[in-house]
C-alpha cells in the first residue's frame, strides 16, 4: 500500500503541524524589531556559523535582496555583524554577536518551557505516541534538510 492509498493527507497535515509548531516558537515578546524571519535568519547563522549572504538567503528560502534588508536590521539591533570573509577579503560573512547569541539562547529556553508545559498536559497515551514518533520525525527532518542542501549545491 502506498502513501496515496494509506494516508493521502499525511504530508500536508504533518507539514502544517510542523509549521505551526515552528511559528509558535518564533513568537518573541518585547523584542522590538525581531520578526519571525529575522529570528530564523539569526538562528541559522547561530547554528551553522558565519556565512555569506547568498548562503544564508538560500538556507532561509528567500531572495538575497530581502536577506540583505533582514541582515541590515539585525546589525542595527546589535544581534549580528558583517565580517571580512577569510577566504575572500572582497566579500563578507554574516556572524552572530554575543548579544545575538544571548537572544537566541533566551528564545530557545522560553520555547522549551512553553513546549514542555504543553507536552506535560498530554494524556499518557498521547505522550507514548509522541515518544514513539519522535525518532521518525527526527529522521524526516534530517532527510528534508539533506535534500535542501543538495538542491542548494546543485543550484
Amino acid at each position: 500500500m502506498d502513501l496515496a492509498d494509506a494516508a493521502p493527507d499525511l504530508p500536508g497535515r504533518l507539514g502544517m503541524a510542523v509549521q505551526m509548531l515552528a511559528h509558535a516558537g518564533k513568537h518573541v515578546e518585547q523584542r522590538g524589531e525581531l520578526t519571525p524571519t529575522r529570528l530564523t535568519a539569526l538562528a541559522v547563522v547561530h547554528n551553522a556559523g558565519p556565512m555569506r549572504m547568498g548562503n544564508l538567503a538560500s538556507r532561509v528560502g528567500i531572495q538575497v535582496s530581502t536577506m540583505s534588508r533582514i541582515v541590515d536590521a539585525l546589525v542595527t539591533s546589535g544581534w549580528a555583524e558583517r565580517r571580512a570573509d577569510e577566504a575572500d577579503h572582497r566579500a563578507c560573512v554574516i556572524a552572530v554577536t554575543d548579544a545575538g547569541a544571548d537572544l537566541i539562547n533566551s528564545v530557545r529556553r522560553s520555547n522549551e518551557t512553553r513546549l514542555a508545559d504543553c507536552i506535560a498536559r498530554l494524556s499518557p497515551g498521547d505522550l507514548s505516541v509522541l515518544q514513539a514518533a519522535l525518532p521518525v520525525l527526527e529522521n524526516l527532518a534530517q532527510e528534508v534538510t539533506s535534500r535542501r542542501k543538495e538542491v542548494t549545491v546543485l543550484a
